[in-house]
């Protein structure tokens, strides 16, 4: 499975690449919001195909664009693509990212490679 990976912390980008890669995935690893969207639409530009076949994205990252906005605009033109949200944040600001984004599992860090992978087997079968 082809994976993007969003989250403005390298070290969890890295980990998340390593535990993924182990179980067999192609990862690319995303720490600004702004690539992984200029490249989501630079696919969309060229009528690409669904880029990934999973997004992992964090709730609370830099340049002050949240997971939820992401992921909301990258459904504005893959609506099939699956999504996980990851969050240490608050109680609070998870839940308001569930109401945002009906559908869209969201794990709570920290989090074992193992959760995660059953996480994405429920999304993809």
């Amino acid at each position: 499975m082809k994976i993007a990976v969003l989250d403005d912390n390298l070290i969890i980008g890295e980990m998340l690449q390593q535990g993924l890669e182990l179980a067999g995935h192609t990862i690319v690893v995303y720490s600004s919001p702004s690539k992984f969207l200029t490249d989501i639409n630079a696919k969309e530009a060229k009528m690409a195909a669904v880029p990934f076949d999973l997004i992992i994205v964090d709730l609370l990252l830099s340049e002050r664009t949240s997971g939820v906005e992401v992921i909301h605009q990258t459904r504005n033109i893959f609506p099939d693509l699956p999504a996980i949200l990851i969050s240490a944040g608050s109680s609070l600001e998870v839940e308001a990212a569930r109401r945002a984004l009906p559908g869209v599992r969201v794990l709570r860090k920290p989090f074992s490679i193992t959760a995660l992978l059953t996480m994405m087997k429920e999304l993809t079968t």
